[in-house]
């Protein structure tokens, strides 16, 4: 009768621990803070965001917005993650302000790359704009909204502004893109 009793706990255990182990655990998502370079003619603006489950990345984007004129700044980069306990998206908030200069030129570019759980390149999208600006000392400011994770994204901010996105594997991206111009 022992032993019925103690292979019976046995099996129990064993199969307890087995349960416990293969349980997939829930995808998180988090981002690098924007990292902001800046030469005399343009500024470029890079954010990294990972979903995980786990040691297991899921989901994978590269976020690149680049501005440039005659004199450019980064004026803002800010990173706000979903509140929720487990952060299923991240969202970027740029403002990239660039000056046309004598020859009036101005542009702006913006690449998302996706990658799924293999790391192939999965999807890649863009978009961008050029400018002819008669002022040289009008500013030009884009502002960039970029928004990458799980599931359903939050809905556009506003719904507005140039808006472009994108999905791979688990994942999705959409990012919106507003352009003004300031004389003075």
């Amino acid at each position: 009768m022992r032993t019925v009793a103690a292979a019976l706990l046995l099996v129990a255990v064993t199969s307890g621990g087995a349960a416990a182990s293969t349980a997939t655990p829930s995808a998180r998502c988090a981002a690098a803070r924007p990292v902001v370079s800046t030469t005399e003619t343009a500024v470029e603006a890079r954010v990294l965001t990972g979903c995980t489950a786990g040691e297991l990345v899921v989901f994978r984007a590269i976020f690149v917005a680049r501005a440039h004129g005659l004199a450019c700044t980064a004026v803002s980069a800010e990173l706000e993650p979903d509140p929720a306990p487990v952060p299923q998206w991240v969202r970027a908030r740029l403002e990239l302000a660039c000056a046309p200069g004598a020859k009036g030129l101005l542009g702006s570019q913006i690449t998302v790359e996706m990658y799924g759980p293999s790391d192939a390149r999965m999807a890649t999208y863009g978009f961008g704009d050029s400018v002819t600006e008669k002022n040289p000392s009008a500013r030009h400011l884009w502002t960039v909204e970029f928004l990458a994770g799980l599931g359903e994204l939050p809905v556009p901010v506003d719904p507005a502004a140039q808006t472009t996105g994108g999905s791979a594997g688990e994942g999705s991206s959409r990012v919106q893109s507003d352009h003004a111009v300031y004389d003075g």
